[in-house]
């Protein structure tokens, strides 16, 4: 690529912001407003957590020729490498169902049978095969709308977290703070599984290193920068819907910033506006991050780690046959979902917290290949071993934040990933 076409520091923010924002933010206020707005506490030291999270991956750019998680972890043990691929790639596609789950959530006004389980689900299973079938002739077109229609849907999250403190009501923040009949302490980390999703993606920015002019001064300035914006808007958008509604009113809105925005302007037209836009936003999202998806499994298929399928390129440059394993292990997926009668509040919640479980995995071993590489270089920084040591502290919290249930759904997810992993490595000595 010529410099010319590089992005500068503003370009770079740009990109950093609208990987980290969307999806990740339409869900938040209905999700934490089954906790209180005790979760204030709980995204301050989320927030703090995954900066130092990033602050690694910032690191890890300026150090490794592929800083991925994938990658890092193939540094400090090729087989600790082989099971994050597994993590992170499954732990993605789980991610991927929520983001449709959340999207149809914002369509529920306009149809209500989206509240079925069953109806929830095949609408979901039928997205999933509507967006492979699109990326796999290439996805120009969907791209482009996505662009647009997250810009719409930060507009609507900025509007909420700037014009709602106009009908912000002190009172009712704090009769809404603590909803969920625990004691503060489980309260604060019960809110940490949905806001780490709310940040997933903060180790993508290392990766684009590429595309940015004089990306080792612009990157870590770009991305800091980019992290703090997003923090805020996140912070301040659902700080202040806890002070507009009741607790009981944001739980049964899937639209949270739909009907915050209906408020502040005092149009129902506007409301159904903006949930529209954010539905689409967040449904055609997808398709972006399906095939981030599908791209990370072709590196950990390159290098032996997931069958040789996750390899194959079409004639679009398109890893076709990783996306349709992907689409029938996302179907699985759902119709297990459906199995369990959840609905859009539940499906989000139990797909959010399991792919976020399985991610921790592969962020935490980031942290640890960059102690090491520092070590073998005899360089070894106090403010690298700060960094790592935070962000290991804040990832072990979150898996204190599941529950009994959760947890053994990943157990039984990993016992599942080992499984696959120690047959396909069987195979694959075989074949040499």
């Amino acid at each position: 690529m010529s410099n010319k076409k590089k992005l500068g520091l503003v370009g770079a923010i740009a990109l950093i912001v609208s990987s980290l924002a969307g999806s990740g933010v339409i869900a938040l206020p209905q999700q934490l407003a089954f906790t209180g707005s005790i979760t204030l506490i709980s995204f301050i030291l989320v927030t703090i957590g995954a900066l130092f999270l990033t602050l690694v991956y910032v690191r890890a750019g300026k150090t490794f020729e592929d800083p991925s998680p994938i990658a890092l972890s193939t540094y400090v043990n090729p087989i600790l490498g082989a099971k994050s691929g597994f993590f992170y790639v499954y732990g993605n596609l789980i991610s991927n169902v929520s983001i449709l789950i959340a999207g149809l959530g914002y369509l529920e006004m306009f149809m209500p049978q989206l509240e079925h389980p069953v109806v929830l689900g095949i609408t979901v299973i039928t997205l999933i095969w509507v967006f492979i079938g699109l990326s796999l002739h290439g996805a120009g077109i969907i791209t482009k709308i996505v662009s647009i229609t997250v810009t719409f849907l930060l507009l609507s999250v900025i509007i909420t977290a700037t014009a709602g403190w106009f009908d912000f009501d002190l009172t009712q923040f704090k009769s809404n703070w603590n909803v969920s009949g625990k004691s503060s302490g489980p309260a604060i980390l019960s809110g940490f599984a949905i806001l780490i999703f709310s940040f997933v993606g903060v180790e993508s920015v290392a990766t684009n290193n590429e595309y940015i002019k004089n990306p080792k001064k612009i990157v870590p300035i770009a991305t800091i920068t980019g992290f703090i914006i997003v923090a805020i808007i996140y912070i301040a958008s659902t700080t202040v819907i806890e002070g507009m509604f009741t607790a009981k009113e944001i739980q049964d809105a899937p639209a949270s910033f739909a009907m915050s925005m209906q408020k502040i302007t005092g149009s129902v037209i506007v409301g159904d506006a903006v949930s529209l836009v954010m539905a689409i936003a967040c449904i055609a999202s997808f398709l972006v991050w399906n095939l981030s998806s599908a791209s990370a499994a072709k590196t950990s298929a390159d290098n032996g780690f997931l069958p040789k399928a996750y390899s194959y390129t079409n004639k679009h440059g398109i890893n076709s046959k990783g996306l349709v394993i992907n689409g029938i292990i996302m179907t699985v997926i759902e119709l297990i979902l459906m199995m369990l009668g959840s609905n859009v509040a539940a499906a989000f919640n139990i797909t959010v917290t399991l792919s976020v479980l399985l991610l921790l995995f592969p962020y935490f071993w980031s942290g640890i290949a960059l102690i090491k590489k520092e070590y073998q270089e005899g360089t070894g920084k106090i403010s690298t071993k700060i960094i790592v040591l935070i962000s290991s502290v804040f990832l072990i919290a979150a898996f204190m934040s599941a529950n009994l249930d959760e947890l053994w759904l990943v157990i039984v997810l990993v016992i599942v990933i080992l499984a696959v992993y120690s047959i396909r490595t069987k195979n694959s000595q075989k074949e040499h």
